[in-house]
C-alpha cells in the first residue's frame, strides 16, 4: 500500500521533514534559502530568521515589508523559558483624540494615512541581531539586497496576493508607480525589481536601525506621509525604539 507513519505514499501529501542539524521553513523558497545560507555561514536561528524576513519584505511585497513591525518569540538556550520581542511601532505623538474629534473622525479606515505608525520591524531586526545573532545586520540583509537589486520571478501565490491587493495600491501614486509596473500587477514568472528598495537596504546595512530611522531613508518617508496628510513627524521615527518582554 505504501503507508508508512500515516502518510500514504500514493496519494499527494507531506512527508515530515526529519533534520540532523537544523530546518528552516517559510512562505517563499528564496526566503527559506536565505535562513538555511545564514544557518550554513555559522549563524543561529535568529540570524537565519531575520535573513528569512527581510527577504521576504522584497519577494512578497503584498504581505509583509520594512514598513511594517516585528513580533518575536524565541526560546532562550532550547529551554522552556520564552523571551519575547514586542516590535510594534507607535503612533504619532501628535495623534491625540481631540484632533480626530474636531475633524469628525469617529474610526479610521485601515487604508487612511492616519493608520499608518512608525515602522517597527527594522529597529526590532537590528536589536535582535546585535542581542542573538552571529553574523550582523549588514550579511544578513544580503540576499534581500541581492533580490531587490538584481530581481526575483514572482512566484504564483506572490501574484495572486499582488493582483488582490491592486486596487489597494493604486490609491496612492507612490505605491502604484513601484509596485503596479505598467500599471497592473506582474503575473506569474515575471523578473521584478526594486533598485530603491535596494538602495534603503543598503543603508539598514551600513548604519543599522539609524539608517532607517534617521537619514534620507527617514526624511523620503516623511516626504510622502506629510503629502498625504500623515501627523507623522520625522521625531517620531528618530526617537522609536522597542523592548523585550519576559
Amino acid at each position: 500500500m505504501g503507508v508508512w507513519g500515516g502518510r500514504d505514499f500514493q496519494a499527494p501529501g507531506r512527508s515530515v521533514v526529519i533534520a540532523g542539524e537544523a530546518a528552516a521553513a517559510t512562505s517563499h523558497p528564496l526566503a527559506t534559502m536565505a535562513a538555511i545560507d545564514a544557518l550554513k555561514a555559522g549563524g543561529t536561528a535568529m540570524d537565519g530568521a531575520i535573513a528569512a524576513a527581510a527577504t521576504l519584505g522584497v519577494v512578497e511585497p503584498a504581505m509583509t515589508g520594512i514598513g511594517g513591525d516585528c513580533f518575536m518569540l524565541m526560546s532562550v538556550g532550547g529551554t522552556d523559558r520564552i523571551l519575547a520581542y514586542n516590535g510594534a511601532g507607535r503612533a504619532a505623538r501628535a495623534a491625540e483624540p481631540g484632533w480626530f474629534r474636531q475633524r469628525g473622525l469617529r474610526r479610521i479606515d485601515p487604508d487612511s494615512i492616519h493608520a499608518v505608525t512608525v515602522p517597527g520591524c527594522v529597529e526590532a531586526w537590528c536589536r535582535l541581531a546585535q542581542d542573538h545573532g552571529k553574523l550582523g545586520i549588514e550579511r544578513l540583509m544580503q540576499p534581500a539586497i541581492r533580490y531587490a537589486e538584481q530581481g526575483f520571478p514572482v512566484a504564483p501565490r506572490v501574484a495572486f496576493d499582488w493582483a488582490q491587493s491592486a486596487s489597494r495600491l493604486a490609491q496612492y501614486p507612490i505605491t502604484a508607480r513601484h509596485y503596479l509596473p505598467g500599471g497592473r500587477p506582474p503575473s506569474v514568472g515575471d523578473r521584478v525589481q526594486f533598485p530603491r528598495l535596494a538602495k534603503a537596504l543598503r543603508e539598514i546595512a551600513w548604519k543599522g536601525a539609524e539608517g532607517f530611522y534617521q537619514g534620507w531613508v527617514a526624511e523620503d518617508i516623511m516626504r510622502c506621509l506629510k503629502s498625504e496628510g500623515s501627523l507623522l513627524r520625522i521625531e517620531d521615527l528618530a526617537e522609536h525604539h522597542c523592548e523585550y518582554s519576559l
